[in-house]
């Protein structure tokens, strides 16, 4: 039996401003941290824990199942995160969930203390945003949107994951931390591309200094060793584009593979952003438009916008073809792209200038230099 590991990291945010901590595991089970949790649910860590260790309050007894296993299961950590290389204490998704129903459905039968109404009010809370996320992928779904266009992040990266490694992929190091040399030998590229990518991407991408043991083991003789983690690994396979690369975008993304991201975090962020930008506007995502269909992540039809989230992996599109579609797309349209950690003024400024048959692109993050506006 596998031991259980927290192989990727992220953040819900189902209460507005409250973000917490969730981890995928290797066995693509989704849980919380026990602290992400207690705060989730607007409960006492240490009450939270002795629900496992002791017993149920007396006014969720009725409303739970006898077969809902309160105990956390602990795990180690080999996510990006605070707790990287730790073990911690983690809810499934099954359990937290039943936590949820029981104090909204306590609450709601007035059976909970006067010290435990504020959990209920924050289940209550809760089941609604759930619902309206499982409602909005329900709809999708009729509409005749495959659910693979609801994924997150952490699942294109567990696909991306066993794509790699079933395409041939090895982490010398551990079974999620591999060299620059098991990187290097996969996408059969020169060492001095793969150098240049990383010097662009250096902000998000961080090798891992590895200890002399470490180095030992895997029949190393150099005295130092950097590895990388296999979510940065799939962030260099997928955005440099080597024949590899190329051939395992298709893969996974099928036709869109020339336009495919694996910075969907950011993306979504940004959505939250544009939403209340474009508030009254009918602002749409990925949205195909033109006689080509090309997709675009946000476009807005009244002001004739179409905007583009890009990472620096951009650079690293087929040049001719992207020049293509930017042409064509600004035939009719304003054409805005953007990195993603752009300052958000910086994005309302080009927005302001933004009409049809002008190209804006704003990828300078480090320096406060124009934006570079390309007119037909």
């Amino acid at each position: 039996m596998l031991e259980p590991k927290a192989i990727y990291h992220g953040q819900v945010q189902l209460v507005p401003g409250l973000f917490c901590d969730a981890y995928i595991l290797n066995d693509k089970s989704a849980v919380m941290s026990t602290r992400g949790t207690a705060d989730l649910l607007n409960i006492d860590h240490k009450a939270l824990k002795n629900m496992g260790t002791k017993s149920l309050p007396k006014g969720l007894r009725p409303f739970i199942s006898n077969e809902i296993n309160m105990g956390t299961k602990k795990v180690k950590v080999e996510a990006k995160s605070h707790y990287r290389g730790r073990y911690i204490d983690v809810y499934t998704i099954n359990t937290i969930e039943a936590l949820i129903k029981a104090y909204a459905f306590a609450f709601a039968n007035d059976k909970l203390r006067q010290n435990q109404k504020h959990i209920g009010k924050r289940c209550v809370l809760l089941m609604g945003a759930l619902l309206k996320t499982a409602l909005d992928i329900t709809v999708r779904e009729a509409c005749g949107l495959s659910s693979s266009s609801q994924k997150t992040a952490q699942t294109y990266y567990m696909e991306a994951a066993q794509l790699i490694k079933n395409s041939g992929f090895h982490c010398s190091v551990s079974e999620n931390i591999a060299t620059k040399k098991d990187i290097l030998i996969f996408l059969n590229t020169p060492q001095s591309t793969l150098n240049s990518f990383l010097y662009k991407h250096s902000y998000e991408i961080k090798p891992i200094k590895l200890d002399s043991k470490t180095i030992q083991s895997i029949g190393c003789k150099a005295r130092r060793l950097y590895g990388y983690h296999l979510e940065d690994v799939i962030k260099i396979i997928f955005g440099m584009d080597t024949a590899v690369g190329i051939k395992l975008k298709k893969e996974m993304f099928g036709d869109l593979a020339n336009y495919s991201k694996m910075y969907a975090k950011d993306e979504i962020q940004w959505r939250e952003v544009l939403i209340q930008v474009f508030k009254g506007f009918d602002l749409r995502f990925n949205y195909p438009i033109g006689q080509y269909r090309y997709r675009v992540d946000f476009f807005v039809p009244e002001l004739l916008l179409c905007l583009e989230c890009n990472g620096y992996s951009h650079h690293y599109y087929d040049k001719e073809k992207e020049a293509k579609r930017e042409n064509i797309i600004s035939e009719e349209y304003a054409l805005i792209r953007f990195h993603h950690k752009i300052d958000v003024q910086d994005l309302f400024n080009a927005i302001l200038h933004a009409k049809p048959g002008k190209i804006v692109k704003i990828y300078n993050v480090k320096k406060n230099t124009p934006s570079k506006v390309l007119t037909k």
